[in-house]
């Protein structure tokens, strides 16, 4: 019983990751032609990192192989591969019925690009910090 317990879980966790690692593979394509990453010189790997991380946190499921979970991460790389679709008009079909509905959908929207937007925050600021430490630039105190 215990083995295919195990058994059981294994296979459910290796679903999940291949749809976890599709979603990082999509956000990991649009960032990596993102004019803003480019111009400021920051790691796409770390910005795809960041993101999947902080959207995932807002996805339906609490973990990665639960059946809502796989449907989000399928939900979101096709929202983010919208644009590309030669049928866009049916993938927004397809994904308002992933997410319920047309909030649900816009929802989703509305956690990617928060999440976005806040990793290329954090990022940059973290890569502003290295290079005043590497310059030897101290930040002013902050008096009161």
């Amino acid at each position: 019983m215990k083995k295919l317990l195990i058994i059981s879980l294994s296979v459910l966790t290796l679903a999940a990751c291949s749809e976890k690692e599709a979603y990082q593979q999509t956000v990991f394509e649009q960032i990596s032609h993102d004019p803003d990453i480019k111009s400021y010189h920051l790691d796409p790997e770390t910005v795809t990192q960041c993101i999947v991380d902080l959207s995932s946190k807002k996805m339906p499921g609490i973990v990665p192989f639960e059946p809502m979970r796989k449907a989000a991460y399928e939900g979101y790389t096709k929202m983010i591969d919208l644009k590309k679709s030669e049928k866009p008009e049916e993938v927004l079909q397809e994904l308002r019925e992933y997410f319920g509905d047309a909030q649900g959908l816009a929802d989703a929207h509305r956690n990617y690009s928060e999440s976005y937007l806040e990793c290329i925050s954090t990022v940059t600021n973290r890569a502003l910090d290295a290079q005043q430490e590497l310059a030897g630039e101290t930040k002013p105190e902050v008096t009161q």
